[in-house]
């Protein structure tokens, strides 16, 4: 259990920040912003179909599982400062390619 510490943590976030995005986002009439830093994989299928599809929706779920789970297996700090760095990166592609701001 100890050892998938972070995997187990960040599952249960998940349900967590998706349902703030939702609120957040407003039925598509509200800001998109929180959704584009949050879940910046899920976003990313904006830049190209200008919408959210399920694909990218699917991305977005797994996302923070797979980055507890990065985490719980990498024993390095440079590696799991990339994880970090990679996600900041998503986010700067999609909030200049998208209009949700």
């Amino acid at each position: 259990m100890k050892k998938y510490r972070w995997t187990i943590i960040f599952t249960l976030i998940t349900p967590i920040l998706i349902l703030l995005s939702f609120f957040l986002m407003n039925g598509g009439h509200g800001i998109y912003l929180p959704t584009s830093i949050l879940f910046p994989y899920g976003m990313f299928g904006t830049i190209f179909q200008h919408s959210i599809t399920t694909p990218f929706i699917i991305l977005g779920i797994i996302q923070f599982p797979i980055y507890g789970y990065l985490l719980d297996i990498l024993k390095d700090k440079k590696l799991k400062f990339l994880i970090l760095i990679f996600h900041i990166l998503l986010i700067i592609i999609v909030l200049n390619f998208t209009n949700f701001k």
